[in-house]
């Protein structure tokens, strides 16, 4: 097993979610053979998509790719950090480098900041590596008891056991892993005056948040009603905050049914904190209303992943 195979099935199915911590501790430690970053950047990409797998559990090379590419964009044009063993230069790299010489691009540019073109060539240029150099090696990696894959159909799955575990446990997984990925960097990577790389805030920095404006007119004009979603104060379309109902930095994504309009006072207090539950049913009337889907199922599994992972509850 490893990342020549075409295919792998998920091969066992844990009955104790110590079993399954047991495997993603297997890959973080030093017990799997690590030469490049890759493996600890796929997999914040599966946990960064948790909530975007359709009813099968399925998650698209495309998907993950998008996260994948982002994050090293940042890490490598934004950051300069190398992210190869030994001095080399990896692949993503090479075609960063080379976008940017070719286009001319400001060195540092952000990821959000590339013209469709540019964001184009680049996902085209770096989503191979996902099948060629990752989805093998880390399915191999957590024992093949956490996701399956095909090369050939483009997709991960989990069961419903591994996809629940990695729910239970997405904010734990998150950490251990950028510890990991923080140690293997200092401990292999030639990163000049490593005490002021501050490395732990790159590597967060490298999946931040999109502004949310392009969302405040998509709401508007589905007929969402200018008032705080909280309080229910009137405010204006200019001066707004746009809030995720779930904290971003649990889902790690911007998606139209876990937005909604708030005054800046709600918006501040609330933070990075989870509505008391009776904002719920009126989350989900909302949708209803204006997207024509309620989201129930979603939303309610994400609320409660949340706060086990340790989110605070939070009411006005």
């Amino acid at each position: 097993m490893g990342h020549k195979d075409r295919s792998s099935e998920i091969l066992k199915v844990h009955i104790d979610d110590s079993e399954y911590m047991s495997d993603c501790m297997h890959f973080l430690n030093s017990l799997s053979k690590k030469t490049a970053t890759y493996k600890y950047a796929f997999f914040k990409s599966i946990l960064d998509n948790l909530f975007n797998v359709n009813d099968k559990y399925e998650l698209s090379f495309d998907l993950l790719s998008y996260s994948f590419s982002k994050m090293y964009w940042n890490l490598i044009a934004k950051y300069k950090l190398p992210q190869y063993q030994n001095g080399k230069v990896s692949l993503i790299e090479k075609s960063i480098y080379n976008i940017i010489s070719y286009d001319n691009l400001v060195d540092e540019v952000d990821f959000d900041s590339l013209n469709d073109k540019v964001k184009n060539q680049y996902l085209i240029e770096t989503k191979h590596v996902i099948g060629i150099n990752v989805v093998g090696a880390l399915c191999s990696d957590l024992n093949s008891t956490i996701y399956g894959f095909s090369k050939d159909t483009k997709m991960i799955w989990f069961n419903k056991d591994s996809y629940e575990f990695l729910i239970k446990y997405k904010s734990a997984l998150e950490k251990l892993n950028y510890y990991a990925w923080i140690l293997w960097m200092e401990n292999n990577l030639n990163i000049a005056n490593k005490e002021a790389a501050n490395l732990a805030s790159k590597l967060d920095n490298s999946t931040k948040r999109e502004s949310l404006e392009v969302f405040k007119n998509s709401l508007f004009e589905s007929g969402d009603k200018l008032e705080c979603f909280y309080c229910g104060k009137e405010i204006s379309l200019k001066g707004c905050h746009m809030d995720h109902f779930i904290p971003w930095s649990f889902v790690k994504d911007d998606q139209v049914w876990n937005l909604v309009f708030s005054c800046s006072k709600c918006n501040e207090s609330k933070n990075n904190k989870i509505p008391n539950n009776k904002y719920l049913d009126k989350l989900i009337n909302r949708n209803k209303t204006i997207l024509k889907e309620d989201y129930k199922e979603r939303i309610n599994k994400l609320y409660v992943a949340a706060l086990h992972n340790g989110f605070i509850l939070w009411d006005r």
